[in-house]
């Protein structure tokens, strides 16, 4: 179709990434198959059945298929592998740590194998997802179809490392750090980025952690995500009372570095600064407990509710160490907000432009990034509409015409 090969799309996993590509792709006229785990059809039986239940019930599964369903896609292109998805789900909701990553690793291994052994007839680009994929790649490659990895996190090994120092540090936060993985896990990851002919980063963060893996730069391509600029609005009002108002949104653990955050605002010590954490927390908890007088916790809000969040915030903070590229960033960027946050987010913040890049584990130059923006609010509006205006340079649309970009150069490179 217009010269453009016919692409196989994997990942096991809802995500708004996955489908933006799908949307892309279908936008610039490919022929796809995308291969996910749940993704809802609203004629489907499943929701008829919901639509029966009472409200209490009724209305967590309405916003669970509101995150796992993108009307621009046509649902023919869509295969599903629900039951995998669903049990990872559970585990990783309602089990400790250690569970969640045992029962996704198992979900991720069967959706590989299904999706490498039903490789679509046609098949000119297989585009996958690091950490689920080495059977289709191997499979694909055998096939001769050219092979594309999303790595969309840094090369785990980099998080080991990271989440094991981290517990020797701070042991209160162990049981939300995960820094353990089986060695055939490992040796999965690395087969993967081997076996890839192209792989996609999104960050330089991520980049450097291929690179120290013995990657060939050649074959590292990067691509930054993108952000829905009309929903993520600046719409932001001073407080009434004065108060400056932090944000951060994301899973409350220790892998996203909240005790940096916590402990910048204790040194503050200011009672005008106010904190509050958007997200389900890992782990028990106990690591918070110093500081529980010094933040509101909101466990569960609605993605399509997040947008709002941000409106009523003066920073966004997201102190992360170890990521791929932090969509939460990106998004408080477009609500037009400034942004501390580290390196190993992966973010397109520039320091000092759009708000501060700070070391990973330094709560003293948290600290002196709130202190600045609190006591120079000119500064603060002026990143402020930096960050909004960085952010525009970095729409869904600009993924997709980048993504269809590389996708051809990629083609047009083989013999």
């Amino acid at each position: 179709m217009n010269g453009r090969p016919k692409v196989l799309i994997a990942y096991s996993h809802a995500s708004p990434l996955i489908r933006q590509a799908a949307v892309a792709l279908q936008q610039h006229g490919y022929d796809f198959v995308m291969e996910t785990g749940f993704f809802h059809k609203p004629d489907a039986p499943l929701t008829r059945l919901a639509s029966v239940l009472p409200s209490s019930l009724r209305k967590p599964l309405e916003r669970e298929f509101a995150r796992r369903h993108e009307p621009r896609i046509n649902p023919a292109h869509v295969r599903s592998h629900a039951m995998s998805e669903i049990f990872s789900a559970l585990a990783n909701r309602f089990g400790p740590p250690w569970l969640g990553e045992r029962v996704t690793i198992w979900s991720d291994r069967l959706f590989d194998r299904q999706v490498g052994r039903r490789i679509p007839s046609g098949t000119g680009i297989a585009f996958v997802q690091d950490g689920q994929s080495l059977s289709t790649l191997r499979a694909a490659r055998k096939a001769g179809i050219l092979t594309v990895l999303n790595q969309t996190t840094g090369f785990v090994l980099k998080a080991i490392e990271t989440y094991r120092e981290e517990a020797r540090l701070h042991p209160e936060f162990g049981d939300s750090l995960s820094s353990r993985l089986p060695a055939s896990s490992l040796a999965f990851m690395r087969d993967e980025a081997r076996e890839a002919e192209q792989i996609l980063a999104p960050s330089d963060f991520v980049r450097d952690t291929l690179l120290e893996q013995g990657v060939d730069p050649a074959r590292i391509n990067l691509l930054p995500y993108g952000v829905d600029v009309e929903r993520f609005r600046s719409g932001w009002t001073p407080d009434p009372e004065g108060r400056f108002r932090i944000l951060y949104v994301g899973n409350v653990g220790q892998k996203k570095g909240i005790k940096y955050l916590l402990e910048a605002v204790r040194r503050l010590g200011r009672s005008d600064i106010t904190l509050t954490l958007v997200g389900r927390l890992v782990g028990s908890g106990a690591g918070l407990a110093p500081y529980r007088s010094l933040f509101t916790h909101l466990p569960h809000v609605p993605y399509l509710q997040v947008h709002e969040m941000f409106r009523n915030a003066d920073l966004f903070i997201y102190p992360s160490l170890h990521e791929g590229s932090a969509f939460a960033n990106l998004e408080a960027m477009a609500a037009g907000l400034p942004v501390i946050t580290t390196r190993n987010a992966g973010s397109v913040v520039r320091d000092g432009m759009d708000g501060f890049i700070v070391p990973i584990r330094d709560p003293d130059a948290i600290a002196a990034g709130i202190q600045q923006l609190r006591g120079d609010p000119d500064r603060r509006a002026a990143m402020a509409r930096s960050a909004r205006a960085r952010a525009e340079q970095f729409t869904w649309t600009r993924y997709g015409d980048d993504l269809d970009r590389l996708f051809r150069k990629f083609a047009g490179a083989r013999p």
